[in-house]
């Protein structure tokens, strides 16, 4: 006897292949009207949107989410510019290959490969958030030429040489493939101490003390990043969350990560960020970026090298020559905004914003506000004026 499956529970999609990801003309209730495209030359199926006219904005997306993060973002700004918003590998609608490394490398090689494909001719604006800030920073540090200005979203520094990274973990080095001693991760990271990272009005974050407590208790645990590498079955916690991402994202994304706006949850939002994860081979993805931020991913060694190469003294001098601006919610708890002063010092002092009311995802909680901050920051440094006529969306006078 066969069950019929409701609309709102996953798989979702009762005639999907393993291994696909949301139907390309998939609108989720007319939230997300924008034409899919799709790249193929990194040997995969890459989603993304190219909306608009003018110069390019790109917005990069991070875990778990896909480019419907920015539904709200792309209507205001694609009225006077070019928008790009790709889904990373494994992401929203792009394909979920097993065969290749789901790790930083392969993230940053993908976005170089799509935006080469492009042919941008006026350098691009950066909106990066969680690890597409990571990947975008990655991005400009080897191409700081091609861009224009950098808005992160989420309290991360600057990326580190090796020797710094050695340091801030105490003296402890990682192994040949990439994966840090967990006392040297305790030992740089105060919220797994159990003390606070912050003050009273600064909350300590959640996600990573869950991701690392739910680990199995086994010298001989591995997280590999390739795919086809792994046990197929769920180990210990953490795998068994995020190995089931089409079912616990909203625990994820709404507690352990953070998101103030409540109100935004409704059932087509949730369906919206469960349906890229309808299986376990799906939410490869899901894992292997928290494990790959806390050291405890298996790469392979150009994928671990690669955190490095390109964090040299000219690169890093070449990015803080660009115009750089932070903005960051209060109630973050996956990325603490405690240290948002050393962040910022990372960058040559770069400005800051901190969003009251607002949690992890900002661009859930705050999307005019971001918005409206994200087009002065391009005005005021020397971006183009748009046109009144462009800016509100209405035919010129005659």
């Amino acid at each position: 006897m066969s069950i019929s499956i409701p609309n709102g529970i996953p798989p979702f999609y009762a005639e999907m292949p393993a291994m696909d990801r949301i139907p390309a003309d998939e609108t989720f209730d007319g939230t997300w009207p924008f034409a899919a495209k799709f790249f193929h030359g990194n040997g995969f199926a890459q989603h993304y949107i190219d909306e608009g006219e003018g110069d390019p904005i790109v917005l990069l997306h991070g875990e778990p989410m896909w480019g419907y993060l920015y539904r709200s973002f792309i209507p205001a700004l694609s009225k006077t510019h070019r928008v790009i918003v790709p889904d990373h590998m494994g992401f929203g609608k792009s394909a979920t290959p097993q065969d290749k490394e789901y790790c930083l490398r392969t993230h940053v090689l993908n976005l170089i490969g799509l935006l080469d494909s492009l042919s941008l001719k006026k350098k691009i604006t950066f909106f990066v958030q969680d690890w597409g800030a990571l990947i975008g920073l990655h991005y400009a540090l080897r191409f700081p030429d091609k861009i224009a200005r950098i808005m992160l979203g989420s309290c991360l520094p600057m990326p580190s040489t090796l020797k710094d990274k050695v340091a801030f973990f105490g003296g402890y080095e990682p192994a040949s493939d990439g994966r840090m001693p967990l006392p040297g991760v305790i030992r740089a990271r105060p919220e797994l101490r159990g003390s606070p990272t912050g003050t009273a009005m600064v909350p300590s974050t959640l996600w990573f003390p869950w991701v690392l407590t739910g680990l199995p208790d086994d010298s001989d645990y591995i997280c590999p990043s390739l795919p086809s590498a792994r046990n197929p079955n769920p180990r210990g916690r953490t795998e068994q969350v995020l190995l089931n991402m089409g079912s616990t994202s909203m625990h994820v994304i709404g507690h352990l990560m953070g998101i103030e706006n409540k109100k935004v949850m409704n059932s087509t939002w949730v369906r919206a960020y469960s349906a890229p994860f309808p299986n376990v081979e799906s939410c490869i993805g899901a894992l292997n970026f928290p494990m790959e931020a806390m050291g405890q991913l298996s790469l392979s060694p150009e994928a671990h090298v690669f955190h490095f190469e390109a964090v040299t003294e000219e690169n890093v001098a070449a990015l803080k020559a660009l115009p750089i601006q932070m903005v960051v919610g209060r109630k973050d708890r996956a990325i603490s905004v405690a240290k948002v002063r050393n962040v910022s010092a990372s960058y040559g002092d770069c400005p800051y914003v901190i969003i009251e009311n607002a949690g992890h995802f900002i661009q859930e909680d705050a999307p005019e506000t971001i918005v409206a901050l994200l087009q002065m920051f391009i005005q005021s440094t020397g971006g183009a004026v748009p046109a009144f006529e462009s800016a509100m969306g209405v035919a010129k006078a005659q």
